[in-house]
Protein backbone atom coordinates (compact mmCIF):
# COMPACT_ATOMS: atom_id res chain seq x y z
CA UNK A 1 0.00 0.00 0.00
CA UNK A 2 2.78 2.36 0.74
CA UNK A 3 4.02 1.98 -3.21
CA UNK A 4 0.73 2.58 -4.49
CA UNK A 5 0.66 6.09 -1.79
CA UNK A 6 4.07 6.97 -3.12
CA UNK A 7 3.09 6.64 -6.36
CA UNK A 8 0.12 8.73 -6.31
CA UNK A 9 1.92 11.52 -5.05
CA UNK A 10 4.75 10.64 -7.59
CA UNK A 11 2.12 11.07 -10.88
CA UNK A 12 0.10 13.93 -9.08
CA UNK A 13 3.85 15.86 -8.95
CA UNK A 14 4.67 15.12 -12.50
CA UNK A 15 1.26 16.70 -13.63
CA UNK A 16 1.90 19.51 -11.92
CA UNK A 17 5.64 20.42 -12.71
CA UNK A 18 5.77 18.63 -16.14
CA UNK A 19 3.95 21.73 -17.38
CA UNK A 20 6.62 24.73 -16.29
CA UNK A 21 9.58 22.24 -17.19
CA UNK A 22 7.63 21.72 -20.82
CA UNK A 23 7.06 25.88 -21.28
CA UNK A 24 11.23 26.04 -20.14
CA UNK A 25 12.11 23.41 -22.23
CA UNK A 26 9.97 25.11 -25.30
CA UNK A 27 11.41 28.88 -24.54
CA UNK A 28 15.08 27.25 -23.96
CA UNK A 29 14.68 25.54 -27.51
CA UNK A 30 13.56 29.25 -29.29
CA UNK A 31 16.72 31.12 -27.15
CA UNK A 32 18.88 28.46 -28.21
CA UNK A 33 18.77 28.90 -31.86
CA UNK A 34 21.01 31.10 -33.79
CA UNK A 35 20.01 34.52 -35.08
CA UNK A 36 18.16 34.05 -38.46
CA UNK A 37 17.23 30.51 -38.30
CA UNK A 38 14.19 29.38 -39.76
CA UNK A 39 12.66 28.37 -36.54
CA UNK A 40 12.83 31.73 -35.46
CA UNK A 41 11.91 33.11 -38.96
CA UNK A 42 8.75 30.80 -38.54
CA UNK A 43 7.60 32.18 -35.32
CA UNK A 44 4.18 33.49 -35.90
CA UNK A 45 5.19 36.51 -32.80
CA UNK A 46 7.53 39.26 -32.62
CA UNK A 47 9.96 38.88 -30.39
CA UNK A 48 8.99 41.14 -27.67
CA UNK A 49 5.05 39.76 -27.79
CA UNK A 50 6.58 36.21 -27.84
CA UNK A 51 8.40 36.79 -24.85
CA UNK A 52 5.68 38.59 -23.05
CA UNK A 53 2.69 35.90 -23.85
CA UNK A 54 5.75 32.82 -23.18
CA UNK A 55 6.66 34.09 -19.61
CA UNK A 56 2.91 35.02 -19.02
CA UNK A 57 2.40 31.32 -19.90
CA UNK A 58 5.33 30.26 -17.63
CA UNK A 59 4.14 32.15 -14.80
CA UNK A 60 0.77 30.54 -14.82
CA UNK A 61 2.13 27.26 -15.18
CA UNK A 62 4.27 27.42 -11.78
CA UNK A 63 1.84 28.89 -9.87
CA UNK A 64 -0.79 26.15 -10.73
CA UNK A 65 2.17 23.99 -9.55
CA UNK A 66 2.99 25.85 -6.45
CA UNK A 67 -0.98 25.77 -5.78
CA UNK A 68 -1.08 22.21 -5.75
CA UNK A 69 -3.57 22.41 -8.96
CA UNK A 70 -5.61 25.09 -7.19
CA UNK A 71 -7.00 28.21 -9.20
CA UNK A 72 -7.82 29.84 -6.42
CA UNK A 73 -5.46 32.72 -5.36
CA UNK A 74 -2.70 32.28 -2.86
CA UNK A 75 -0.18 35.30 -2.92
CA UNK A 76 2.69 33.01 -1.66
CA UNK A 77 2.09 31.34 -4.63
CA UNK A 78 1.64 34.57 -6.82
CA UNK A 79 4.91 35.38 -5.10
CA UNK A 80 6.67 32.01 -6.20
CA UNK A 81 5.30 32.04 -9.45
CA UNK A 82 6.33 35.59 -10.66
CA UNK A 83 10.02 35.19 -8.82
CA UNK A 84 10.43 31.66 -10.45
CA UNK A 85 9.36 32.73 -13.95
CA UNK A 86 11.05 36.37 -14.05
CA UNK A 87 14.48 34.66 -12.53
CA UNK A 88 14.25 31.62 -15.34
CA UNK A 89 14.21 34.77 -17.85
CA UNK A 90 17.64 36.33 -16.68
CA UNK A 91 19.19 32.79 -16.72
CA UNK A 92 17.77 32.40 -20.07
CA UNK A 93 18.66 35.62 -21.08
CA UNK A 94 22.36 35.00 -19.45
CA UNK A 95 22.50 31.46 -21.91
CA UNK A 96 21.45 33.65 -24.99
CA UNK A 97 25.25 35.16 -24.51
CA UNK A 98 26.45 31.80 -25.65
CA UNK A 99 24.53 31.32 -28.66
CA UNK A 100 25.65 32.63 -32.01
CA UNK A 101 24.12 35.85 -32.73
CA UNK A 102 21.97 36.36 -30.14
CA UNK A 103 22.65 39.01 -27.59
CA UNK A 104 20.77 39.43 -23.68
CA UNK A 105 19.24 42.54 -22.85
CA UNK A 106 17.85 44.37 -19.80
CA UNK A 107 14.54 45.08 -21.93
CA UNK A 108 13.75 41.31 -23.04
CA UNK A 109 14.35 40.48 -18.97
CA UNK A 110 11.78 43.72 -18.13
CA UNK A 111 9.39 41.70 -20.73
CA UNK A 112 9.78 38.63 -19.30
CA UNK A 113 8.83 39.83 -15.71
CA UNK A 114 5.91 41.66 -17.10
CA UNK A 115 4.38 38.74 -18.72
CA UNK A 116 4.88 36.98 -15.60
CA UNK A 117 3.19 39.40 -13.72
CA UNK A 118 0.73 40.27 -16.50
CA UNK A 119 -0.64 36.64 -15.15
CA UNK A 120 -0.44 36.91 -11.44
CA UNK A 121 -2.21 39.67 -12.07
CA UNK A 122 -4.57 38.40 -13.99
CA UNK A 123 -5.25 35.65 -11.57
CA UNK A 124 -5.69 37.84 -8.90
CA UNK A 125 -8.33 39.63 -10.99
CA UNK A 126 -10.37 36.58 -12.21
CA UNK A 127 -10.21 35.25 -8.18
CA UNK A 128 -11.55 38.68 -7.05
CA UNK A 129 -14.39 38.74 -9.89
CA UNK A 130 -14.97 35.16 -8.71
CA UNK A 131 -15.26 35.78 -4.91
CA UNK A 132 -17.52 38.78 -5.63
CA UNK A 133 -19.85 36.38 -7.57
CA UNK A 134 -20.51 34.24 -4.88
Amino acid sequence: MVFGSFMKKFIRSFLLWAPPVAQMVLIFYYSSRPAGSSALERFPLPAGLGHFIGYAILAFLFYRAFNGGSFRFAARSALYAFGAAALYGVFDEIHQLFVPGRQATVVDIFIDAAGAACAVGLLYLWNLNKNVEE
